[in-house]
């Protein structure tokens, strides 16, 4: 099944555009085989782009996303998971999306930690699991 993770950024964090994502990802990604990397267009705003890391039939994509809807994600997020998060991040308006592809035969597991841990070091970030309603330790 797929799933995604929403990497909240606060204020006090680094930009992190697609360029620099993509250079991160690939250095963490260069010695896994099979490694292809792309752009795409985002399907509901061609002016927008998103990066495609995969191998074979698996793939992880990365959001840049800023804005208004970002807010109100934030602010839902900031709702649902309650007394779970003991700071404010209903004004974050900065993430990072990853989309991570199905996986049944637990082929991709190393790419998929690869990642999380990626995101998790991210200075004053929050990894959240919308799946879960739970933010990543």
């Amino acid at each position: 099944m797929a799933f995604s993770l929403y990497c909240l950024i606060n204020e006090n964090s680094e930009d992190f555009p697609l360029t620099l994502l993509e250079k991160k990802l690939s250095e963490r990604f260069s010695k896994m085989e099979g490694l292809q990397i792309g752009y795409e267009e985002d399907p509901f705003d061609a002016s927008e782009k998103h990066l495609r890391f995969s191998w074979d039939m698996r793939c992880i994509l990365v959001f840049y996303e800023t804005g208004q809807h970002v807010i109100d994600d934030s602010m839902e997020i900031q709702k649902m998971a309650g007394t779970l998060v003991p700071f404010n991040i209903s004004s974050i308006s900065r993430r990072i999306r990853a989309v991570f592809s199905d996986d049944y035969d637990l082929e991709h597991t190393e790419q998929m930690v690869s990642m999380i841990d990626f995101l998790r070091k991210i200075d004053g970030a929050f990894v959240y699991d919308p799946q879960q309603n739970d933010f990543v330790k």
